[in-house]
């Protein structure tokens, strides 16, 4: 960050090298976002399973503040899959830029799932016109998942 505070953003697309960052961007997030479901994966296991996402998404875009990864966001199509700000750069506008610069590249609806405990995940979508369609049980997390929709 600058002496003012704010970061000092660069963006580029992900790359299969960013792997690494963006687990340990998803991992830290995930320990205070999740904290209503005891979410507990290892950061080995975060790596793991984001060794098979590169494939899936269709667009990408990583924040960088001082050439650390701040954030990213991957869609596939115009579902948005993934998206994480790490939280010592929460609350700076870097999710908020990552979510602008896929919707401005995207047109029609987009999709995105939240667990309905967020709450502050489902403000952030909600300030960004996206509002709840469906709810359902994800028996995996044990946690109720909400489909949100963004009319384009």
């Amino acid at each position: 960050m600058s002496s003012s505070g704010k970061p000092q953003l660069t963006f580029r697309p992900l790359e299969t090298g960013d792997r690494e960052a963006i687990s340990l961007v998803h991992y830290r997030a995930c320990l205070i976002a999740y904290r209503f479901m005891n979410w507990s994966y290892s950061l080995g296991e975060v790596e793991a399973w984001y060794s098979q996402k590169f494939a899936e998404w269709t667009w990408t875009l990583a924040a960088f503040d001082a050439g650390v990864m701040a954030g990213f966001i991957a869609l596939r199509d115009r579902h948005v899959d993934q998206l994480y700000v790490d939280p010592s750069h929460q609350r700076c506008g870097i999710g908020a830029a990552l979510l602008n610069q896929a919707l401005k590249g995207t047109a029609g609806p987009v999709t995105l799932h939240v667990f309905e405990d967020n709450a502050p995940a489902r403000a952030f979508y909600e300030r960004h016109a996206f509002q709840g369609r469906d709810r359902w049980m994800n028996t995996e997390e044990g946690a109720i998942d909400l489909l949100y929709v963004r009319e384009g």
